[in-house]
């Protein structure tokens, strides 16, 4: 006999049972290893790709982006709006003409609920402007940084309160859980912006950053702190039909094509800051318009009925708020003066600004004194 085989023959041979249990083990524990790394592989490409693109979900302020214009000291003015009330009017001239500063914070896409916590802020503010349109006031349209900045129990008091729709409930509950599975993949929810920063980083590398600017219609603003929405005259009508429709088809999936007004936070908020801005002094409700081309896609005349409906509730809820009705002056809604569907251009900012300036003088409310131009408007009250 060999030595070879004397060896081989004297090794003990292994039982079946622990082959199979070696066996089994293994297959066992390699599926969860291999998920587990497959989770860190992606959590890692996912964390390096929002720091590629500059994507955030912890904002620096819960609170929003602070903006303000106008003098520091002596009592300060809350503009209470999206970036629709931004562009629409010129904060530096409405500033100069209250002879006081004007603040406010920007989160994308606010809405009253969010407006509401600013207001929180600002106990002492004596003026509160609030901004409110058929887009801001759409339950259906849920700001992304809504879970920063309105707490959970304040949410789920409002959403038992107002009866809200299921879906929408359902969608603004998952914000908040949103935030934690943010911590793992931070782009998650963030589709849109990733693919419009991807774009953006691929028009840059190729050298048609020009041509990327022409076919997308994005709000630029001024760096902060400053409260200017810019001197830009681009209008929706240079656009081609192809990039109206592309626009129109981000905003239905935005707003899952529906406008609902009652049943939802953002009515009972509404209802609480003008109240709330009322007790603390004077409240000026600015009802802004939108573009034709917005109106004629997603504004029935039921939807419109609504609408109104809101602005005369808010009025007999809050009499001595001076209502003013940009959305009713003469052509404000045509497309020459709007940057995108929604916000204001500079052209248009120079005609409601007239107009708010005139309805300041009217109301005894405007401490400059050089006068205003007269512009045609159908105020509210």
């Amino acid at each position: 006999m060999s030595k070879t085989e004397t060896l081989s023959d004297s090794a003990p041979a292994a039982k079946p049972s622990e082959a199979i249990g070696r066996a089994s083990g293994f297959r066992v524990k390699s599926p969860a290893t291999v998920i587990i790394v497959s989770l860190l592989i992606a959590s890692f490409a996912d964390h390096f790709l929002a720091w590629w693109l500059k994507l955030s979900w912890t904002p620096s302020d819960p609170m929003g982006i602070y903006r303000r214009v106008g003098p520091q000291d002596g009592p300060q003015a809350l503009a209470a709006g999206s970036s629709l009330l931004q562009s629409a009017v010129s904060w530096p001239k409405v500033s100069e003409s209250l002879g006081q500063g004007v603040e406010t914070w920007g989160v994308v896409g606010s809405s009253p609920e969010i407006w509401e916590q600013w207001q929180q802020q600002r106990p002492h503010s004596n003026l509160t402007i609030i901004g409110i349109s058929v887009y801001d006031l759409n339950e259906f349209h849920v700001a992304d940084g809504r879970a920063h900045v309105v707490p959970l129990l304040q949410t789920i008091r409002d959403l038992w309160a107002s009866h809200a729709d299921p879906a929408l409930t359902h969608r603004i509950l998952t914000q908040y859980a949103l935030q934690y599975i943010r911590a793992v993949f931070p782009t998650a929810g963030m589709a849109d912006k990733v693919i419009v920063e991807l774009r953006a980083k691929a028009a840059k590398l190729t050298g048609r950053e020009a041509s990327l600017a022409e076919h997308d219609g994005v709000v630029v603003e001024p760096p902060p702190p400053l409260l200017d929405a810019g001197n830009s005259t681009a209008a929706v009508s240079d656009w081609s039909s192809a990039r109206l429709m592309r626009r129109m088809a981000a905003l239905r999936s935005e707003n899952r094509g529906l406008h609902e007004f009652f049943r939802g936070p953002k009515h009972l908020a509404l209802k609480r800051l003008l109240a709330q801005g009322l007790r603390q002094g004077h409240v000026i409700v600015l009802v802004l318009p939108v573009t034709r081309e917005y109106s004629d896609e997603f504004i029935d005349p039921t939807t419109q009925a609504a609408f109104e409906n809101v602005i005369q509730q808010a009025m007999t809820n809050a009499p001595e708020a001076t209502f003013v009705r940009l959305d009713r002056l003469p052509g404000i809604s045509e497309p020459t003066y709007f940057f995108d569907l929604v916000h204001m251009n500079a052209l248009g900012r120079r005609l409601s600004t007239q107009a708010l300036l005139t309805e300041l003088a009217t109301r005894g409310l405007q401490h400059s004194s050089e006068n205003t131009t007269a512009a045609s408007i159908a105020a509210g009250k």
